[in-house]
């Protein structure tokens, strides 16, 4: 039983020595080859239309190529072991090429030869069968015959970095044409996650360069593969033209708007101080409209651009003296893509004058002939100071100025003090004067009767002569009624009395009513024909009471021989005459208010009516009304 038992244990040892040998000679076997680097690879083109090797440091269309590699083996006694070969092109894997490696050789030498070579980059693979080793070859073959060449450098140059999200970027490069044709040649980029953009094709002649070049706007920030090559329909473009590069977008820059200040008053009118800010990155071209609203309506008042700088610039924004409620201010980014559009609005309070004119009057009565002292006070109650401006005192009943004052500014809330002199007071029971101030295209007035002093003990003095009044007056009606008397004596004779028109027979009323119903005629309406009976002297409007229809007619001229009741009556001529007008005379004056240039009486011309031929109701003199000085 022992026996037994050391021999199974014998067995067991055995088998495992022997499947622990096995195992290392697999592995060795995968192992023991070793493939050298693809840089090493002996190649050898071969040109195809002379079937010679091929002096041209590329690959050409056509051509076939040699490979020879060697293959280390570090185990001689493990036996063979089989190799691959596959060609890799646009995606696309060829079938394999297969050979033995002998084992027994410590290097081995596999020969490869393929052709004729397509167009485009190639993946040269190599592998061992048994361990899964591979080493690989990348090999360009140019067209044939080539045309197109890079005239400098083999990458595009970009124009238009730091770009920002939004920015236009341009590719360009340089291209010669080696051929024997004229070439229309293109720049075609493919952005990442975008489709492919051709730029303009460009005519190259045989023998010159130019550059070819397209452009796009990235449209997020980040690194951006870029794909490109250089196109041509005719073909013959070298490999060296297409590759890709990184393109670092950076994110949209932002522009804000601050409105400083709004000042707005009579003299300088509405400005607004604003700063603009960009942040970094390139100088930016914006677009800046001012615009106001009127009780809802927007109007446009400035539209205008400038090159922003990275940072702040502030500005004035001088604006008149529009009639407005708010200021609109919008910024907007030109060929650029800002992070946000801006439209600031704010509110305005226009410059409001609430003039005020008030006068304690006169202390005392004032004797007619007196000097008097008028004071006045002058307030603004609005929100802005008032310009130059001149006050006056005015007698309301001739509007003869009594004294004018010029006056100074009047600041928001407050007044002005001063008084008038009137060198001479009107001889009148009561005097009416108005105040008026003038300021600032405005007029504020305030009105004032003031009682001349009188003696309470004297008696009531008519300013005329009574019994002289009462001798005119008689006197005057019994020369009015001789006249009358001479006149009907001298216009009416006993040969023409019948014919007077005192003594005339007149035709009763109501015979006049009588021949007037007599006298009518029977016109046919033009719509509907009804004959209508219209008086004879009638001329105007008919309206047909059949069809309503409207037309006018003309009256028929009675014979005047027929008629007594026409009589020419001769319209006695007026011995008045008008006083002659005299052209040199002439009075200036800057305000609504002139003095007569022969009376000095004062007198209201509008100033938008001059110049004008005025007539003085005092003097009756005529004079040329003019703006100017007074």
């Amino acid at each position: 039983m022992i026996a037994g038992l050391c021999r199974h244990n014998l067995l067991v040892i055995t088998a495992s020595v022997l499947l622990v040998t096995l195992i290392s000679l697999n592995v060795s076997a995968q192992d023991r080859f070793t493939i050298e680097n693809s840089a090493d690879w002996d190649t050898t083109l071969i040109d195809g239309a002379t079937s010679e090797p091929s002096e041209n440091s590329s690959a050409f269309t056509g051509d076939r190529i040699e490979l020879s590699i060697e293959v280390s083996n570090s185990d001689t006694s493990a036996g063979h072991d089989e190799w691959w070969f596959v060609m890799e092109l646009d995606g696309q894997i060829t079938p394999e090429l297969t050979g033995f490696l002998e084992g027994s050789e410590g290097t081995v030498t596999v020969n490869i030869s393929f052709g004729p070579l397509p167009e485009g980059v190639l993946n040269l693979i190599f592998g061992i069968d048994s361990s899964s080793q591979s080493e690989s070859l990348i090999l360009q073959v140019e067209p044939n015959p080539l045309n197109l060449t890079a005239a400098g450098s083999s990458e595009i140059a970009l124009i238009g970095e730091p770009a920002h999200v939004g920015d236009s970027l341009t590719a360009s490069i340089l291209v010669h044409n080696q051929g024997q044709n004229p070439q229309y040649v293109s720049l075609e980029i493919t952005p990442e996650d975008s489709a492919t953009i051709q730029g303009q094709p460009i005519l190259i002649n045989p023998g010159s360069s130019r550059e070819v070049s397209a452009s796009f706007s990235p449209s997020s920030s980040g690194p951006i593969n870029l794909d490109w090559r250089v196109h041509s329909s005719t073909g013959g473009v070298a490999r060296e033209l297409n590759g890709s590069t990184t393109v670092e977008v950076l994110e949209p820059q932002s522009i804000n708007l601050v409105i400083d200040s709004s000042d707005w008053n009579l003299v300088d009118g509405l400005n607004s101080q604003i700063s603009l800010y960009l942040s970094e990155g390139r100088s930016r071209e914006i677009e800046i409209e001012v615009a106001i609203i009127d009780q809802t309506i927007e109007s446009i008042l400035q539209n205008f651009q400038l090159t922003m700088n990275p940072g702040r610039r502030q500005m004035t924004l001088a604006l008149g003296n529009p009639s407005a409620d708010s200021l609109i201010i919008r910024v907007n980014s030109v060929s650029w893509t800002a992070s946000e559009e801006l439209e600031v609005q704010t509110a305005l309070t226009p410059p409001v004058l609430e003039l005020e004119v008030s006068s304690n009057g006169i202390s005392s009565a004032p004797k007619a002939g007196d000097v008097v002292t008028l004071p006045f006070s002058l307030s603004n109650n609005g929100n802005t100071p008032t310009l130059l401006g001149e006050v006056r005192v005015v007698r309301t009943s001739d509007w003869m100025i009594l004294d004018t004052k010029p006056t100074n500014p009047v600041e928001s809330g407050g007044s002005l003090n001063g008084e008038f002199t009137i060198d001479s007071w009107p001889d009148s029971k009561v005097v009416e004067v108005e105040i008026i101030w003038m300021t600032s295209g405005l007029t504020e007035s305030s009105l004032l009767e003031i009682e001349t002093f009188s003696d309470a003990d004297a008696d009531a003095e008519l300013p005329f002569d009574l019994t002289a009044a009462i001798y005119g007056t008689v006197t005057g009606l019994v020369l009015v009624m001789f006249i009358l008397v001479l006149y009907r004596t001298v216009s009416t004779s006993v040969e023409n009395t019948g014919a007077s028109r005192f003594n005339r027979l007149r035709v009763a009323r109501g015979e006049k009513k009588k021949a007037a119903a007599a006298e009518k005629r029977e016109i046919p309406c033009p719509e509907c024909d009804q004959r209508l009976s219209i008086p004879t002297t009638h001329a105007g409007a008919v309206k047909c009471p059949a069809c309503t229809a409207r037309f006018t007619i003309e009256a028929i001229t009675p014979n005047p021989q027929s008629s007594d009741s026409q009589e020419a009556v001769p319209k006695p001529k007026s011995d008045s005459q008008e006083p002659a007008t005299s052209t040199d005379l002439i009075a200036r004056s800057m305000v609504d208010l002139l003095s007569c240039p022969s009376c000095d009486q004062s007198l209201k011309v509008p100033i938008e009516r001059r110049p004008v031929m005025a007539r003085c109701p005092a003097c009756r003199s005529e004079f040329l009304a003019e703006l100017g000085e007074s």
